[in-house]
C-alpha cells in the first residue's frame, strides 16, 4: 500500500455532517490528510429542494459547493463504500480500491422512503432525495397538472406549497388525523391546516395509500377507504430511513434507526465513529432514542466530534430537535418535547401559552404570534415550546433551545434577558416565551409555590 492510499481520518458521506467535520478536524490541525468518500457526483442542497423544484433557487445555486472540501486540500472521492475490515483500519470501495485510516467516521446521512405499496415503481413516482431524482422529478413537473403527495410533515407541506404556486392542484394525504402528527400541538396543526386549505391544498388526513394505479405511469392513488384520487403524480414524503447499510457491512452494531454510537460517537468498532442521520440519537431531556433527522442536528454533532477528535472529549448531550418552517407566509418553530412525547415517557408537564404580536401592536401590520411552553411538573424546568404566526421564528427557536440546554426553569425563562425594537419584536412587556410563561407563573406565584 502506498502512502497515498493512507489517511488520518475517512469521512464516508457528502451531507452537511462530512463538510463540517472535515473543516474542524483543519481548524485544529491544517496538516491532517483527511478524504470525502461518497456515492454521488455532486450534492443538492436537501433543505433548499422544495424551493429548487419551485424555481426560487436556480439549480446552479442549489448545489453545494465542492469548494466547501477541497479548499482543505481534502480530496473528494466518488466510490462507494462496500465493506471493510475494521481490525485491519481499511474500508472496501465500490471499484475495488481499498483504503487505510487511522480513524473513520460514517455520515452517510439518509434515503428517501416510497411506501412499499403495489404500484411504487410506476413513472410518475417522484423522488427528490438524491440529485439524479431531483434533476428527473424538475424535468417532469411542468408537463404535471395533480400532484398527490403522501405525508404530511414538514417536507411535505413545503412540497406541497411550492407545487401549488407552481400552478398544480395539490392534494396531500396524511395517516396520522393532523398534519406533523405527533410533532406538533394539535391546536397548532389544526391553525395550519386551516391555513392550508384557505390556500387551496386540498389536505385528507386520517387516510393511508394502499395503492397506486396506472400501467406504465401513476393515474391514481387508492386510499384506504376505496377512495380513488386522480392524479399525474405521486411525492412520496412519507419520511427517510438512515442509511446505515455502509456501516452495517462494517460489522458496526446497528438498531431500527440508524448506527448505535455512545455519547462520543464512538461506533462498536474500534476508532470508527458516526455522526447525524444515520445514527440512532437520543433526547437531551429523557435520554432515550427519538427521531432527530435534521441537518440542525447533524451539523452540531460533527462539529462536537471534529473537536473531541482533535481532543478535547466531551460527551454529545443529546439532541433538542429545534425546527423551522415556512408554510406560505405562515411559520412554525418549536424545540425540545412536545406534549404527546412527554406522555410517551410518562413525564407529567404543566403548560402555558400566550398570543402576542409579530412587532411592536402601535407599528403598522402587526401580526398575532402564539408561543406555547411545556415544563416538567416535578421542578418546572422548560422542556419544550413552540411558536406560531407570520413572522421569522428562527432566533426565537434557538433562544428556546438553549434555555432547554441550560435546563432553565420557569423562573429562568420570565426573567430572561431579551432584546426589544419596534420594527423587529413584540413590545417589552410580551417577549414571546416570557408571555407565554406568564399565566402559569401568575397562577404558581398566587399559590405560594415559589419559595422566596
Amino acid at each position: 500500500m502506498n502512502m497515498m492510499d493512507s489517511y488520518d481520518v475517512v469521512i464516508v458521506g457528502g451531507g452537511p455532517a462530512s463538510r463540517i467535520l472535515n473543516k474542524y478536524l483543519h481548524f485544529f490541525n491544517p496538516e491532517i490528510r483527511t478524504v470525502v468518500i461518497r456515492d454521488e457526483e455532486r450534492i443538492v442542497n436537501h433543505c433548499g429542494t422544495p424551493y429548487i423544484v419551485e424555481g426560487v433557487i436556480p439549480w446552479n445555486k442549489g448545489l453545494i459547493s465542492e469548494d466547501l472540501v477541497l479548499k482543505f486540500d481534502t480530496p473528494i472521492v466518488v466510490d462507494p463504500v462496500v465493506g471493510g475490515d475494521a481490525e485491519r483500519h481499511e474500508v472496501e470501495l465500490a471499484s475495488g480500491k481499498r483504503l487505510h485510516y487511522k480513524r473513520l467516521v460514517f455520515a452517510t446521512g439518509p434515503d428517501q422512503v416510497v411506501p412499499d405499496i403495489p404500484g411504487a415503481g410506476l413513472r410518475g413516482v417522484l423522488k427528490v432525495r438524491k440529485t439524479e431524482d431531483l434533476l428527473r422529478t424538475i424535468d417532469e413537473v411542468p408537463d404535471i397538472e395533480r400532484v398527490t403527495v403522501l405525508g404530511a410533515g414538514y417536507i411535505g407541506l413545503e412540497f406541497g406549497v411550492a407545487l401549488k404556486n407552481l400552478g398544480k392542484t395539490v392534494t396531500v394525504v396524511e395517516m396520522a388525523e393532523h398534519v406533523m402528527g405527533g410533532v406538533v400541538d394539535t391546536e397548532m396543526s389544526e391553525r395550519i391546516e386551516s391555513h392550508l386549505r384557505d390556500d387551496g391544498i386540498e389536505l385528507l388526513t386520517g387516510r393511508r395509500a394502499v395503492r397506486l394505479t396506472g400501467k406504465e405511469c401513476v393515474d391514481g392513488v387508492e386510499l384506504d377507504d376505496g377512495t380513488i384520487l386522480a392524479t399525474d403524480a405521486v411525492l412520496s414524503a412519507v419520511g427517510v430511513r438512515p442509511l446505515s447499510d455502509p456501516g452495517r457491512k462494517m460489522g458496526l452494531e446497528c438498531g431500527r434507526d440508524g448506527v448505535i454510537v455512545d455519547e462520543f460517537f464512538r461506533t462498536s468498532a474500534p476508532d470508527v465513529y458516526a455522526v447525524g442521520d444515520c445514527i440512532e440519537v437520543w433526547s437531551i431531556v429523557t435520554k432515550t432514542t427519538v427521531p432527530g433527522k435534521l441537518g440542525s442536528n447533524a451539523g452540531q454533532m460533527a462539529r462536537r466530534l471534529g473537536m473531541n477528535l482533535s481532543g478535547f472529549e466531551k460527551p454529545f448531550p443529546g439532541v433538542i430537535n429545534a425546527v423551522v418552517t415556512r408554510l406560505e407566509g405562515l411559520s412554525y418553530g418549536a424545540a425540545g418535547l412536545t406534549e404527546a412525547a412527554a406522555g410517551r415517557e410518562d413525564i407529567e408537564i404543566v403548560t402555558s401559552r400566550n398570543i402576542s404580536s409579530s412587532i411592536y401592536e402601535n407599528m403598522p401590520d402587526p401580526h398575532p404570534v402564539e408561543a406555547k411552553v411545556i415544563y416538567r411538573a416535578e421542578d418546572l424546568r422548560l422542556i419544550g415550546g413552540e411558536i406560531l404566526g407570520r413572522f421569522n421564528p428562527a432566533g426565537f427557536v434557538e433562544g428556546l433551545a438553549q434555555m432547554i440546554e441550560r435546563e432553565a426553569t420557569l423562573e429562568d425563562v420570565v426573567t430572561m434577558s431579551y432584546s426589544s425594537h419596534p420594527e423587529l419584536t413584540p413590545k417589552t412587556s410580551k417577549p414571546f416565551w416570557v408571555w407565554a410563561s406568564e399565566p402559569l407563573f401568575k397562577k404558581l406565584a398566587r399559590s405560594g409555590a415559589f419559595q422566596r
